[in-house]
């Protein structure tokens, strides 16, 4: 596989396994572990510095490419000599992946029990979950995570979706390939269409769909079948040589290209794509030479040796990146990061010398210890399963502060998501109830996520003051006209079928309500244009609704969680601690010009919550609800707290522009 793949002899043990077979041996190239070092490396760089690597997570393209061909490599000369077997394969396979991905997923877990808050470990559970079935990639897709997200970096295992990948491929391509080997003279002809089938849906893969296409097997496997058709064609030709000066070219061609693809591209370049294809053929060219300098290079002893281990190294490095930047609330220092990757190499060669090479290697026969490893990595999936269904294992923290870890579902629970708020979805996806219930007067929440959490205090507080509510948000889109986002393409036109919803709907006040948090000549430019579009619309009152305190790190629930570990008490009613309220305050005076210069009304959520003793953390009874359970978005709680405070001033009177 790619970290993972190796070939089954010396090229993953650095000595000759017991009784090796032929037919189950590539001859071993130093300079391919070589180049998993690069990759590796790479990938390591960029998680931990991505300003020195920006497109070091192009690595994995690397890896993707070396897995194809080694796999395929195998698979093709057994076929030959007719000594394929599907019972063998998959063993060799769960020999190898499973011991050291078995030990990184129970370590994260143990480390997660301490640490982790509620909502990270439920995430954490369903992470589990698909890396014991190797349906990760699936998994982060129904999560609604992307790659290069904001905070996905704090899942530990987010980058299980690569090996998720990989086992998809060999359940299909070991049954797909001996078919295809009936048809000796057809082999690499058809390996090449696969591949080139798989890139044009790679392609033509809509931009909303950018998270798909990342984590798909559909989108990827081109990657993949682009080492099995090298692996393919040069065994046909084996007997016909690639000259010197070839050879040079190819390999400098390569490495110019690798190059290229980990410091010229970045998080912000469409990926997969066409840009991907630089490093897939960058790789091929190494592979398919021999015998350079640049081969003389990779095959380097250090760089061998992390070739070896870097499949270890690979699962070691990111949960405690993750670990690391959850503890300094994500801007870890250079030094702990650098201690962090010294530390992923010692561990993964510890796991490659006392834990993947006994158990790969032992004297127990196969069956068992093929068997054991199966045992284990079902055993995960219970762990998994309860880690979600409890929504985070509360059970694990004192009874004092417990009922303020929130996993967040408390809250999203009443947000109507996928349907008065939209994830990845078309303007068509809202609901007719979205509209309210037909009564006067009408207030309509127009805004993201934080507009949805508003939703659940307006909607309890109407039946005592008799309004209706309307909810038209989508994630990670401000009610601004002309705002557009990559991660959410929908967003201009849900933007603009919500004007045209709000000027059939005729409602008597429209909340402009959002995080607000973006730049500032965005700001200036898209609300006077919003403004103007509402009023031609026939709109006289918009009320814009600030931004709400908001907490470093995970969020409120989490710093619960630290305040108490540091001191042993509950976190204060008021307080600054690890508060963002230079920033609300900053945004706040932003807005109050605006505004003022717009004529339409301004509510400052920070003047309900905060004072200069600091901002509300929890309300209620005895203080026993939390008013936030991440960085911002309010519970409902909080919702309702912030409406009872405010509901007057968004009932009064429309602001006239000023003449």
């Amino acid at each position: 596989m790619t970290i993972a793949g190796s070939l089954d002899g010396r090229a993953a043990t650095g000595r000759t396994p017991p009784s090796p077979s032929p037919a189950h041996t590539l001859p071993y190239r130093p300079d391919i572990d070589g180049l998993r070092a690069v990759a590796v490396i790479a990938v390591l760089v960029f998680h931990a510095f991505p300003q020195l690597m920006p497109g070091g997570f192009a690595g994995v393209d690397v890896f993707f490419v070396i897995s194809g061909y080694l796999i395929t490599g195998i698979i093709d000369r057994q076929c030959a000599d007719k000594t394929f077997g599907f019972a063998t394969f998959y063993a060799r396979r769960i020999l190898r992946i499973f011991p050291s991905l078995i030990t990184v997923v129970v370590a994260t877990f143990a480390i997660a029990w301490f640490v982790l808050p509620v909502a990270a470990m439920e995430a954490l559970g369903s992470n589990i979950k698909g890396a014991a079935a190797f349906i990760e990639n699936f998994m982060l897709h129904e999560q609604i995570v992307g790659y290069f997200d904001p905070g996905a970096e704090r899942l530990p295992l987010l980058h299980l979706w690569s090996l998720g990948i990989e086992e998809q491929y060999y359940i299909v391509w070991p049954a797909a390939f001996v078919l295809i080997a009936r048809l000796p003279s057809w082999k690499a002809a058809i390996v090449a269409a696969l591949g080139l089938g798989s890139l044009v849906v790679c392609l033509t893969t809509p931009a909303r769909e950018a998270a798909w296409a990342f984590y798909s097997p559909t989108t990827r496997g081109w990657e993949l079948l682009a080492g099995s058709f090298l692996a393919v064609w040069l065994r046909q030709r084996a007997d016909r040589r690639i000259g010197p000066g070839t050879s040079n070219l190819l390999a400098a061609l390569g490495v110019a290209g690798i190059a290229f693809a980990l410091f010229g591209f970045s998080a912000t370049s469409p990926w997969p794509g066409v840009r991907t294809i630089v490093p897939v053929l960058a790789t091929m060219a190494l592979i398919a030479t021999g015998g350079t300098p640049v081969q003389w290079v990779l095959a380097r002893p250090a760089l061998v040796f992390v070739g070896l281990i870097s499949y270890p190294l690979y699962l070691w490095h990111f949960p405690l990146i993750a670990f690391t930047k959850l503890h300094f609330g994500g801007g870890a220092p250079a030094w702990s990061l650098l201690a962090v990757l010294a530390l992923s190499a010692v561990l993964a060669w510890l796991t490659y010398r006392f834990i993947e090479q006994p158990i790969r290697f032992g004297a127990a026969p196969v069956g068992w210890r093929v068997g054991a490893l199966l045992a284990a990595m079902a055993a995960m999936i219970p762990v998994g399963i309860a880690a979600t269904s409890t929504h985070g294992l509360p059970v694990r923290f004192a009874p004092e502060i417990r009922p303020f870890m929130l996993s967040g579902t408390e809250t999203s629970s009443h947000w109507r998501r996928g349907r008065c708020l939209l994830l990845l979805q078309p303007a068509s996806a809202f609901g007719a109830d979205c509209a309210g219930r037909g009564g006067r007067p009408l207030l309509l929440i127009w805004g993201d996520s934080y507009g949805a959490a508003l939703y659940p205090g307006l909607l309890h507080v109407s039946a005592e003051r008799g309004y209706d509510v309307a909810q038209y948000t989508a994630s990670a889109c401000p009610p601004l006209i002309g705002y557009t986002l990559a991660a959410r393409p929908f967003c201009k036109s849900i933007n603009d079928d919500v004007v045209l919803r709000i000027g059939r709907l005729q409602p008597d006040v429209v909340i402009l309500d959002a995080t607000w948090g973006h730049a500032e000549a965005v700001l200036r430019e898209d609300l006077p244009r919003t403004v103007a579009q509402l009023r031609a619309n026939g709109i006289a009152r918009i009320v814009v609704m600030g931004p709400p305190p908001s907490w470093q790190g995970v969020g409120l629930s989490h710093n619960v969680l630290d305040y108490y570990r540091q001191t042993g008490a509950v976190l204060p009613e008021r307080t600054f601690f690890r508060s963002n309220d230079e920033w609300t305050r900053g945004r706040d005076a932003l807005f109050r010009e605006l505004t003022r210069e717009l004529g339409i009304d301004y509510i400052s959520v920070r003047d309900v919550f905060c004072n200069d003793e600091g901002c509300l953390s929890r309300i209620g009874p005895g203080a026993s609800q939390l008013t936030a359970f991440d960085p911002g978005h309010l519970t409902v709680p909080g919702a309702i707290f912030l409406v009872r405070h405010t509901i007057d001033g968004l009932l009064g009177p429309a602001q006239r522009p000023s003449p």
